[in-house]
């Protein structure tokens, strides 16, 4: 009986959190679940403590990306406020990795969709 509530406590405990694994495992798990912002938030720490680890950087890279993205699609936020905060996760992403395309692209697209809403006086 003992043997069989360790196992329930650890399936339960390893499903809502990620305290077993090491943190960038964890963050990449995070960032699978759509938890973009928790994801960062480890990643950045594990950044600040190795600014050499390239693995590190292009996966904070791809994760401020995936969360621009996924800004971009959220459509409970109206445009005027989604695209700023978009364009900020591109931004921090190109400056970590310039190489990451999908960044740069959305990037210029939102600049341009910026720059519609001036023309067009769109509030």
């Amino acid at each position: 009986m003992n043997k069989c509530l360790f196992i329930i406590f650890l399936l339960i405990t390893l499903s809502t959190s990620c305290c077993f694994i090491d943190p960038v495992t964890c963050a990449q798990n995070l960032s699978q679940k759509g938890k973009f912002a928790d994801a960062i938030k480890i990643l950045e720490n594990e950044y600040k403590n190795q600014p050499n680890s390239i693995p590190i950087k292009s996966l904070l890279a791809q994760a401020y990306s995936d969360y621009g993205l996924a800004l971009c699609q959220d459509t409970n936020k109206p445009p005027k406020i989604k695209y700023p905060m978009a364009k900020e996760q591109f931004a921090m992403a190109i400056a970590l990795n310039p190489y990451l395309k999908d960044a740069k692209d959305m990037y210029e697209m939102i600049e341009k969709i910026q720059e519609s809403f001036r023309v067009n006086n769109v509030n």
